[in-house]
Formats: C-alpha cells, structure tokens, sequence
C-alpha cells in the first residue's frame, strides 16, 4: 500500500521531505538516461550496428511505452514496489560489463525503459498526493531539473571514462548509480493511504479518450514526437559517418543538451503553473523543431552544440507539459490510466517512426540530410497541432474556490489532486 503520511503532512517540511527523496531518485534516472540516450548509440555505431541496428536502440523506449498499457495490472502500487522496478531497470545495464554486444544493448535498453513505463502512471498519480495542485508544475520543473543536471555531469564524466574504459562498461556504471538512487522512492509519504485500484489496458485506452483535449495534444505530439523519434537513428550517423566526432565530444553534445533541459524545466514549470501544460508544449516544440534542422545541416560540430541547446529546452516542455496537462484534465483517481493510455499510444507511433527513416536510408532511397529534413517536416505539422489546441479545465476536476480565497492566476477553479 502507499505509505501514509503522519498528521500535518500537507506542511512545507513534510513537503521539502518527499522532494528531497524524489529528487534522489530523479538523479539516478537522470545519470542512467542520460548514457542510454547520449552515448549508447554512438557505441553500437563504432562496433558496427547498422541502421536499422540503431533503429531497434531508438525504438526501446517506445516499445517499452506500448506494454506501458499493462502497467495497471502488473505496475508498482506502493512506493516500495516503485523502488524495486526501477532499481530493476537500472540493475538491467549491469549486463553490459558481461556481455557488450549490440543484442545485449537493446535488451538492457528495453528493460531500462520498460521500468520507466511501468512506474511512470503510478508515480504520476502519487504526486498528486504529495504536492499541492498550485505548485506542482515547479515540483515537476525542479525534479526535471535535477534529473538533467544529474544527466549533464553523467555525459561529460561518462565521456571521459568510455574514452578510457570502453563505452559499454560507462553505460554499466551508469546502472549502479541508477540502482542505488532507486532507494529513494522508499521514503515518499502519500497523504493516502488508499491503494490505488488495478485498470486494465482497455481502461487506461478509455480513460485517455474520454479526455478529448488530450486526444488532440496526442495527435499534436504524434507528428511532433514522430519526426524527432524517426531522426534519433541519424544522429548517430552524422556523429560518426560525417563528422567523425569521438565520444568525448558525444558526452559534450550531451552535457549542452542536459543543462539546457535544466534551466528550462525551472521555467517551464513556472510557466505551466500559470497559464497551462500546453502553452509550455507550444513554445517548446517551436523551439525543439530548430534542433532537427540544425542536425540536418550541421557541418561541424559547433552547430550541433546550438542543436543540443534546442533540443534540451524543447524536450523539457514537453515532458513538463504532457504531466502537467494529464494532471490538470484527470481527477486522480484516472489519472494513472490516463498516463499509461498516453504511453501505449506514443510508444505505437514510437515504434513506428524509429524503423521508418532508417528503413529508407538503408535501401537507399534518402540520405542522411534528406531524412532529417523530412523529419523536420513531420515536426513542424505538430507544431502547427499544438498551436489550435485550447484547453478548458473539465468539470470532473474542479473543485468550488471559497469566495475570498486566492485563485490561481491560470484558472478560475483549481483541480483537485
């Protein structure tokens, strides 16, 4: 069961508390995720992965977002089972001091990121019993923040020791931090201590399309996420076949990209708390679209530097956005089906966009510039969606603000949960 808070537990300190415990945990999804993402690739590429090889590595967290589905029925329901299929996840890179292959590698990918899926709905669902409704965007930007700030010191440590122990055994190191941070889920104290009930796949489906507002961000991001997912296999390509890049200047790539997804949670946070989710998705897919292009054209390095920067702002409104807005149109009792719905329908098209620009590179009928440009286009539709999405709060998730009272500067009524 979630464990229950003791009496005063909607106080700042017990507040400070389980921030401080989610924060630990944050780092150590930040440090794994950040050698997974940044030099991962670049790894399977040097040893001789082909495209489609890369595509599989791309694809892992999309597949692990699809049987997300499931994770009502076989996900964690109290924070120490949370603890356990993180820690697993993170345990899952220990392999690669073993057994460095390319199989291997997608493998520990998947298992990472299926922990992720599976504990995704349900911590979800706990922040809303453990940090008020009117500061929630600022924890969600804070954590984020810790977790990118943790991923820049990964990426610049973890490019200097696989430059000097080999790519795959930084990638496992990464995984026993990631084990040992997993720790602190342990000691997050819900104000609940109601177990949340099971759902099933067909629930979490239903659950996110009885939320039409939702509906059309998922079109939005289909387009937007697709065409960034699809370009994901190429950026390895233009690392190693273009320019040649070794994998300290991967790690430096990936220290612009996680401090500027640091510095842009805190706004975006702030952002999301006054005016929505969405407007922060709408400003930081503009913003995200200007990396593919970037990457398309770079012909030095410099030029994905401005790249990472793009892309580590965008990606922290989205993210910051999507919880944001499944928190604000879901009361908390479907607020866990709604985020696994939302997994299964962006691991699909995740599936699908990993394979599809690889595929026509391998049998020759783009280039790399070529692809990442029509990925770029894929982008810009979904950042056209987000821009005629509106949003109103449902009805479900209001709650009456006493006359008097102060109310929120985005909204009339505030959501409970």
């Amino acid at each position: 069961m979630i464990r229950p808070s003791l009496p005063g537990s909607s106080t700042p300190s017990r507040v400070a508390r389980n921030l401080a415990f989610d924060f630990l945990a944050a780092v150590g999804v930040g440090v794994t995720a950040a050698l997974i993402t940044t030099l991962l690739p670049t790894v399977a590429r040097r040893i001789g992965v082909e495209p489609l090889g890369l595509a599989a590595l791309a694809a892992a967290p999309f597949v692990a977002n699809l049987l997300g589905v499931f994770a009502g029925r076989l996900g964690p329901r109290s924070t120490l089972q949370l603890a356990i299929v993180r820690g697993l996840g993170a345990a899952s890179l220990l392999a690669l001091f073993v057994v460095p292959s390319a199989p291997v590698m997608i493998f520990a990918s998947i298992a990472f990121w299926l922990s992720l899926s599976f504990g995704g709905p349900f911590h979800l669902r706990l922040w809303g019993s453990l940090y008020p409704a009117r500061m929630r965007g600022r924890v969600v930007g804070f954590l984020g923040m810790g977790r990118a700030a943790a991923g820049a010191l990964a990426a610049f440590g973890g490019g200097v020791v696989a430059d000097r122990i080999g790519g795959p055994s930084a990638v496992a190191l990464a995984g026993v931090v990631g084990l040992a941070c997993a720790i602190g889920y342990v000691g997050l104290r819900a104000d609940s201590a109601q177990r949340p009930r099971p759902f099933s796949a067909r629930d979490s489906l239903r659950a996110l399309r009885e939320r039409p507002v939702l509906g059309r961000v998922a079109l939005a991001q289909g387009f937007y996420g697709g065409g960034l997912i699809a370009a994901a296999p190429l950026y390895a390509l233009v690392n190693v076949d273009r320019l040649n890049l070794s994998l300290g200047d991967v790690g430096i790539i990936g220290i612009l990209t996680a401090l500027a997804t640091t510095i842009a949670f805190l706004g975006w946070g702030a952002l999301a708390d006054r005016h929505g989710g969405l407007v922060a998705m709408r400003l930081g897919s503009a913003v995200g679209l200007v990396s593919l292009v970037a990457y398309a054209l770079a012909p030095h390095v410099t030029v994905l530097w401005v790249a990472a920067v793009a892309s580590g702002i965008g990606s922290a409104s989205i993210e910051l956005g999507i919880a944001s807005l499944v928190s604000d149109q879901t009361p908390l009792a479907s607020r866990a089906a709604a985020m696994a719905g939302w997994n299964a329908i962006t691991g699909a098209r995740g599936i699908v966009a990993a394979f599809l620009m690889s595929a026509l590179l391998q049998v020759g009928l783009v280039d790399v510039t070529t692809g990442l440009l029509l990925c770029a286009a894929v982008s810009a539709i979904g950042v056209v969606l987000f821009a005629r999405i509106t949003a109103d709060l449902p009805a479900d998730v209001r709650v009456t603000v006493p006359e008097g009272a102060a109310r929120s500067p985005r909204r009339t009524l505030a959501p409970t949960g």
